[in-house]
């Protein structure tokens, strides 16, 4: 292989390597924040797709849209009249705000 072909693979790879690291897929459950250097940029994206970004600089938090489950366990509570009686507790919960969430 000529010195030529050789920085043109090397050159290739790089660009790949870089392409790669430049692009992030949304899904239909997720949102993103970016941010660069620990600051959100831009508005959230909350729409489905292919979406750019710049490499090794931002970084993609993602969230999820969906409703979110979380179960207590059920303890035993007493009444104003002495009775014990067992309380579930339960949540669910969304984010609605995304770049609200990640601050």
């Amino acid at each position: 292989m000529s010195g030529g072909k050789a920085v043109g693979v090397v050159v290739l790879l790089i660009g790949l390597f870089l392409g790669m690291n430049a692009i992030y897929t949304v899904s239909e459950v997720d949102q993103v924040v970016v941010t660069r250097f620990g600051a959100p940029v831009g508005e959230p994206e909350v729409n489905p797709g292919l979406k750019f970004k710049v490499p090794f600089v931002d970084v993609v938090n993602r969230f999820d849209k969906r409703f979110l489950p979380w179960d207590g366990d059920a303890n035993q509570m007493v009444t104003a009249d002495k009775k014990y009686i067992w309380v579930d507790t339960f949540a669910r919960w969304r984010v609605a705000d995304p770049l609200l969430f990640f601050q």
